[in-house]
Formats: structure tokens, sequence, C-alpha cells
């Protein structure tokens, strides 16, 4: 069964609650998910996944530090093929409407589409991954089991 690496960070609980409900809805559709909060995540990790799904809370327009942290490590990984091809997502929590989250999931999606991994975008509600403005409320929750659904498909079509 093919395995995804959760990595995230979250301050107020609310980013850990996406991340939960996308990896029930990964798991649901028959993909394993190691969740890890990021100062538990190594690049041992990255290299051992079938997928990455990278969450952070959205602080100042951009992704947390430790998050950002872990980015810039994986430099260690940039250019050796390691990351190239496999399935990557993201997702945020923020504050406010207007608060960043989009530029939050675009750093996040960067990131993976220069390590040349394969970043697939959902055509309805949120298009750069799961967004929720403070805790995750209905919608964002059912915007998590659709994306998690395509997620997971993505990565069996990958891996097959």
């Amino acid at each position: 069964m093919p395995n995804v690496l959760m990595v995230y960070y979250s301050n107020s609980g609310n980013t850990r609650k996406l991340g939960e409900a996308l990896a029930k809805a990964v798991e649901a559709n028959g993909v394993s998910v190691t969740i890890k909060k990021v100062e538990e995540a190594t690049m041992d990790d990255l290299r051992a996944c079938d997928g990455l799904l990278l969450g952070s809370p959205c602080y100042f327009g951009t992704v947390a530090a430790p998050i950002k942290q872990f980015i810039d490590e994986s430099i260690a990984l940039y250019g050796k093929g390691e990351l190239e091809g496999k399935p990557g997502g993201a997702f945020c929590s923020t504050g406010t409407i207007g608060g960043g989250g989009v530029s939050t999931l675009m750093t996040l999606n960067n990131a993976m589409l220069i390590h040349g991994m394969v970043v697939q975008g959902i055509r309805k509600m949120a298009h750069f991954g799961p967004l929720s403005i403070k805790e995750p409320d209905e919608n964002v929750l059912e915007g998590c089991q659709k994306y998690g659904a395509q997620f997971a498909n993505l990565v069996k079509r990958l891996t097959d």
C-alpha cells in the first residue's frame, strides 16, 4: 500500500485538525498516512514516502518558520531525483479572510513544484489545497474529503 507523509506545524490546533481530516480522507481511499509534526520529520522520511502533504498556519502571509526551515533543509534532496515525480499537496489555516492563506498554500506548493513533485489542483472549492479560517468548519471538512480522495487517487496512479 502506498504511504503518504504528512508534515505539519500547528500552534492553535487548527492546522492539526485540518490535517487529521485530510489524513482520514486519504486513508479512506486506500493510501496509508504517516503524520509527523514538523520537528519530528526527517529527510529520510521524505525519501521514503510515496507522496507528501505539507501543512502550516499562515503567519504574516506565508508559512510558519518551522515549516520554512523544513523546506530549506530539503535542499539536501534537490536535484537528486528523490522527490521528483512524487505527488505533493498543501493545507493551511489562517485567522481571517484575506489573511494570507492562499499565499501560504502557494508557498508550500511552490516548494514541492521546485522539487519536481506533482501538485494537482482541485477544480472546486479550495483550488490550491484545503484552507480554513480559524477552526475548520463543515464546508472545509467537506473540502478535505474531496481533496483527500483526489490526492489518494493521484498517489495510487503514480505508484502503480
